[in-house]
């Protein structure tokens, strides 16, 4: 929320000035009308950096308090944002997807800030019934994500069943997610039934298909995780 200067709105039922600031934005081109309270509708266009003007609706109270509401999508580092926010002081804050290489964040809790970019949370999913929380950031030098679950996945082979035990982590390579899959691998032989156990591992896993290739005790497995 802000209050606008007493300049801008001098009288109760003082139009709609041109041009205003909330939460750091710069809204331009606007329209509106006024009640005799001094609240009122209107509509204008948000800058956001690194992109371009959008439409947004705005609402002022009776006191003069100015917030909006805006369905957007834009381009930010390379990275497509899309969602329904609501502008007051502390910027533009709502929910919607960012969509990163290989796999979308949805359901994603996002801030805008004109300084900072985009920040939030939100959830992968990665395969049926197994998605991972994410914090992410965008801003202008690229994007950050964070975010690991646990996972349990066995690849039945001729001479051995080997099940790996561990986590799964995303984090952001450019645009793209890329998951890195942590733990140990236990190997479990179909002669004489030994069971053996390897790690810590670490290898990388495709983000889309959820299969990945590992060295197990010298033998290379090929395991699908989702």
């Amino acid at each position: 929320m802000v209050w606008i200067a007493a300049g801008a709105l001098a009288a109760a039922a003082a139009d709609w000035p041109p041009t205003m600031e909330v939460g750091g934005f710069r809204i331009t081109g606007i329209n509106g009308t006024t009640n005799p309270d001094g609240s009122g509708r209107g509509r204008g266009r948000l800058s956001i950096p690194g992109d371009a003007d959008h439409p947004v609706d705005l609402a002022r109270t009776a006191s003069g308090v100015v917030t909006g509401s805006m369905r957007v999508s834009f381009s930010l580092s390379g990275v497509r944002i899309a969602g329904s926010f609501l502008l007051d002081r502390r910027g533009l804050v709502g929910t919607g997807t960012v969509r990163t290489g290989g796999r979308p964040i949805s359901d994603a809790n996002l801030t805008i800030s004109p300084g900072s970019g985009v920040s939030g949370w939100g959830r992968v999913n990665l395969g049926s019934g197994f998605s991972v929380t994410v914090t992410c950031e965008v801003g202008g030098k690229g994007i950050s994500v964070r975010g690991n679950a646990s996972r349990q996945a066995s690849i039945d082979t001729p001479l051995a069943v080997y099940t790996f035990k561990g986590d799964v982590e995303l984090s952001a390579s450019g645009t793209d997610l890329v998951a890195t899959a942590k733990g140990n691998v236990e190997r479990k032989g179909k002669i004489g039934g030994m069971v053996s156990t390897f790690g810590p591992l670490s290898f990388t896993v495709d983000v889309r298909s959820g299969q990945a290739t590992a060295n197990v005790g010298g033998t290379d497995i090929s395991i699908d995780l989702w």
